[in-house]
């Protein structure tokens, strides 16, 4: 049952499950542009932390806020950056749980100390553009035989 479930997990589109079905992986840009103008719902945030794994602190911390604000009023929708870096993870561990092969594998490699990070865990660099982008590297790097 646990394979079935890593396996099913390694096809979720993350964008669809944090936009609630608005958007998808093969979504126009310029839509994800207005759906960050109109902010992503707690809940969405809420339910991308739930495919990946996550506890709602987990989340919270690569966003840069706080747990409670993601539990309180769920229906409510966040600001555009916070909005824009939801999008962002979502399009980065779509990424790598493609590269990994399902989100079990990317969690642990997320949470392993890596020298290109200074001996720290990437999962602790997930909280700005740049950390994340360091991460797609590393990962693309991975993927190419690169030794990260």
């Amino acid at each position: 049952m646990a394979e079935f479930q890593a396996s099913n997990t390694s096809k979720c589109d993350f964008l669809s499950v944090v936009t609630q079905g608005e958007l998808t992986t093969f979504s126009n840009p310029l839509a994800e542009i207005n759906f960050t103008n109109t902010g992503v719902t707690k809940a969405g945030v809420c339910s991308l932390a739930d495919s990946l794994n996550w506890s709602v602190e987990v989340i919270a911390q690569s966003l840069n806020t706080t747990s409670g604000m993601l539990i309180r009023h769920k229906s409510k929708r966040l600001n555009k950056q916070l909005s824009d870096s939801v999008l962002d993870i979502a399009k980065l561990s779509q990424f790598c749980v493609k590269y990994f092969g399902n989100v079990e594998n990317f969690n642990g490699w997320l949470d392993t100390p890596v020298l290109l990070f200074n001996g720290e865990p990437p999962r602790r660099y997930m909280n700005s553009i740049r950390g994340r982008e360091l991460i797609k590297q590393t990962v693309n790097k991975l993927k190419y035989s690169y030794t990260a």
